[in-house]
């Protein structure tokens, strides 16, 4: 899996496991979330957006399964 980084207000940098379907997410605060049954369009979606933090809150967020690893929180 590759790292990307991307300009967000706080997130660091994502990457995307096209096999297992998983976003990963790193934080500036350090925590570090993976989100579960993304799908390749959501992703893309994600990495062309010119508002990332808008987009991962209404079309990410909101829709898939979590697991926060720094806290071991899942959802």
């Amino acid at each position: 899996m590759e790292w990307t980084n991307i300009a967000a207000a706080d997130m660091k940098e994502i990457g995307f496991d096209e096999e297992l379907k998983q976003l990963h997410i790193r934080y500036n605060s350090g925590a570090y979330v993976i989100y579960y049954e993304v799908q390749d369009q959501q992703y893309v979606g994600l990495l062309s957006s010119d508002d990332k933090t808008a987009y991962f809150e209404n079309e990410i967020k909101p829709k898939f399964p979590y697991r926060d690893l720094t806290e071991g929180e899942s959802k």
